[in-house]
């Protein structure tokens, strides 16, 4: 242990890199607190302390009478990073449409973005989300190649849950924090005719960068959102 560095964060860092090493797969339980503690060589509360943010992260669960779980991307749990809703504040699943997969070089603003170097291979992958019945948003992803070998269209179309369980269940990557930008824009062309809006309706862009456990940025997205009959929520403690 480095005696410059509190122990509680060492013990923190130690699990994170642990779970980015697929060493705790999703849904399975840490050690106990005593078995941690004893292999940390330091108070359980420091053990507690420890967690507690991983816990508030999104990283992991706690489960009364269990213990703590490394947390899985289940459909549930994607309301924590999907934030549009209509007017009442109703939490909807959306539909997911796929339209296209492909690979590009980054550009130097996407490989700044991504702690890449200009022109390193990404993933592009477009969907439009449904809400209700109604195009409610268009979104383009972009991915670091080297994070997800052998990704492909029928993959990622045929995935089984959300976007974030299928990097986290095929690719040990599990988002647990994502800085988003939002701006008011006019459509342009192509998203106002996915979205089923007049040429230059207002539309709500989202541009967000996902981060996996150990601070990595795995993913780019922009977003077009139609906020004429839906709202952006997002509620923090």
């Amino acid at each position: 242990m480095n005696a410059e560095t509190p122990i509680w964060r060492q013990v923190r860092a130690a699990i994170v890199a642990e779970i980015a090493r697929a060493e705790f797969p999703p849904g399975t339980p840490l050690p106990a607190e005593k078995q941690l503690a004893e292999r940390f060589g330091c108070a359980i509360g420091t053990i507690r302390r420890a967690t507690d943010g991983l816990v508030a992260e999104g990283a992991l669960t706690r489960q009364q009478g269990r213990g703590t779980f490394v947390a899985a991307h289940t459909p549930e749990r994607s309301f924590r990073f999907f934030h549009l809703r209509p007017a009442d504040g109703r939490p909807l699943l959306p539909d997911t449409q796929f339209l296209d997969f492909g690979r590009q070089k980054a550009t130097g603003a996407q490989a700044r973005t991504l702690g890449l170097a200009p022109g390193a291979a990404l993933l592009r992958a477009r969907h439009l989300q449904h809400l209700a019945g109604r195009p409610a948003m268009l979104e383009e992803l972009w991915l670091p190649e080297t994070l997800f070998p052998g990704l492909d269209g029928a993959r990622f179309a045929g995935r089984a849950g959300t976007v974030y369980d299928l990097y986290q269940r095929e690719f040990g990557l599990s988002v647990t924090r994502i800085e988003e930008q939002l701006r008011a824009i006019t459509a342009p062309a192509r998203v106002a005719s996915r979205l089923d809006l007049a040429a230059g309706a207002p539309v709500l862009m989202i541009e967000r960068v996902a981060f996996a456990v150990d601070g990595k940025p795995v993913e780019l997205r922009l977003a077009w959102a139609d906020t004429s009959h839906l709202a952006y929520f997002n509620s923090r403690a």
